[in-house]
């Protein structure tokens, strides 16, 4: 080939008007071409697409216009494809399906059912994080997202969650408020706390300033050591102030650490107490005022997925702690 040629071949390249986004033929063309090669009929891709077979014909014939190529032909009566047409198509069915499967794919996320949990931090990471197994099972088709909430007053103006599981001390105007289980405040520490200090049914010994005495900073009398105490029937006092801590995750594992004897929730020990790390070395549990709650909405209590929870939640392996 010339030097001539090569140039004239160029210039013919340059001329060639390549598809970009903005000069792609019509697609309800490309489609009726899919469907017409797919079901090698024009009749049956007007049938799946509720439309004439003059209309398929048609569309057809604006894509041949529109690459310059006769895509079908007709053999004995058939149709076929051309060369062209075979070229075609796969990317056109490959691109169809893949347009498809997005479409649905959106669908599909949106109408899955949501659950967005607020959750007080220790029952969290005592009672919830260790059966979060167990919930996804039951909630498979859900998808869930946790955030966590320090012990504080509940505020429905910033309430923004589907649901919540906090202590309250009574129910919120306007939400659905449903107790979970009763619960205890008990006085526990390590046993060797209690050996090291001579514990043992002698609540007395709280009198020695050495022992460390810790406690809840909430705003739950039943976690206040002087109500305690009498409330079990012991007339002493502590010689040394309390130790207070808002969190009672933090509170418990300064207790599991060895660092005192701490007043705690039942709920949140009742494996530590079974296993033997922690012991109740005195006193009886005292009943808190504020209890665990599933609070919502009334709209949206009535969703599956709410009586699911609440039947997992009040089915919870707690011994020693009766179902609301």
């Amino acid at each position: 080939m010339t030097t001539t040629d090569l140039l004239a071949a160029a210039r013919g390249r340059q001329r060639l008007r390549l598809p970009t986004l903005s000069r792609l033929p019509p697609l309800t063309a490309l489609r009726a071409f899919v469907a017409a090669a797919r079901h090698e009929s024009f009749s049956r891709a007007a049938e799946e697409l509720h439309v004439s077979t003059a209309a398929i014909g048609q569309q057809v014939r604006i894509l041949e216009t529109h690459v310059g190529q006769t895509l079908f032909s007709r053999q004995r009566g058939e149709l076929a494809l051309t060369d062209a047409g075979a070229a075609l198509y796969p990317g056109l069915a490959d691109a169809f399906e893949s347009m498809i499967d997005s479409l649905s794919g959106l669908i599909l996320c949106s109408a899955r059912p949501s659950l967005d949990l607020l959750v007080d931090s220790a029952f969290l990471a005592r009672v919830l994080a260790p059966r979060l197994g167990h919930l996804r099972g039951g909630l498979a088709d859900v998808d869930m997202t946790i955030s966590t909430r320090d012990c504080g007053k509940f505020d429905p103006g910033r309430f923004d969650a589907d649901v919540a599981i906090l202590p309250l001390l009574e129910p919120v105007p306007g939400f659905i408020c449903e107790p979970l289980f009763s619960d205890a405040v008990v006085a526990v520490c390590t046993p060797q706390f209690a050996e090291r200090h001579g514990l043992e049914n002698a609540p007395e010994r709280l009198r020695d300033s050495s022992i460390e005495i810790l406690a809840d900073g909430g705003n739950d009398p039943a976690f206040d050591w002087s109500h305690w105490l009498r409330a079990c029937g012991f007339a002493i006092r502590s010689s040394r102030a309390a130790f207070r801590l808002s969190q009672q995750t933090a509170l418990i594992e300064t207790t599991l650490a060895g660092h005192g004897i701490a007043l705690v929730r039942q709920s949140l020990v009742i494996e530590e107490l079974a296993s033997g790390r922690l012991t109740c070395p005195f006193g009886s549990p005292q009943p808190t005022r504020s209890r665990y709650h599933l609070i919502t909405s009334p709209e949206r209590r009535r969703q599956p997925e709410m009586a699911f929870l609440l039947a997992f939640l009040r089915g919870t392996d707690t011994p020693n702690m009766a179902v609301a």
